[in-house]
């Protein structure tokens, strides 16, 4: 069983002060680079926690692989567009992706409410590449409309509420999900 360590609340605080830094001179639609490999990535899965579970030795906010509360996959990732499976919905659906600079998002519209995925930051590098292989995520269900026009705004205001998680891009042998029969 594998430990994703949960990252201290001033932690994620300055990796989002840091970002917004680096994003406030940029246009609205460049693309950042920390999101390149997950934009590039043929398939991307993403573990949801409602809570953070506690490290008994440590103390310390852990999300437990195994443990999460809803997993979504992503796959087909290009031109504003990719395909998603989720635990939380039967089918694969067709989604929007904004990538903005500041963060990556991921919208679905489900029935009248807006599902944001947003990933904002690398939690995990490679050892030997130093290339991000664990991104830190959140999921968010809401009503906000902005989100189509001002994702970054709306994970801003939504981020306290919404669910903890992360996202990879590192599988080996996986192949992707298809609806046709051979």
């Amino acid at each position: 069983m594998m430990r994703i360590p949960a990252r201290p609340a001033a932690f994620l605080a300055a990796l989002l002060i840091a970002a917004a830094a680096s994003a406030a001179d940029a246009p609205s639609q460049f693309t950042n680079a920390q999101f390149a490999n997950v934009l590039a990535a043929r398939f991307v899965h993403c573990a949801f926690y409602k809570a953070y579970d506690t490290d008994p030795s440590t103390g310390d906010p852990v999300m437990v692989e195994g443990h999460s509360n809803s997993l979504t996959h992503f796959q087909r990732i290009s031109g504003g567009h990719a395909r998603q499976i989720s635990t939380r919905v039967a089918g694969a659906r067709d989604v929007r992706v904004m990538d903005w600079g500041k963060y990556l998002h991921f919208v679905d519209y489900v029935a009248g409410m807006y599902v944001l995925t947003t990933v904002y930051g690398c939690i995990d590098h490679d050892a030997k590449t130093g290339v991000c292989v664990t991104y830190g995520a959140t999921q968010s269900r809401h009503f906000d409309s902005r989100v189509l026009t001002d994702p970054d705004a709306v994970y801003e205001e939504w981020k306290e509420s919404a669910d903890v998680g992360f996202c990879d891009h590192s599988f080996v042998n996986v192949q992707e999900a298809t609806n046709t029969k051979k």
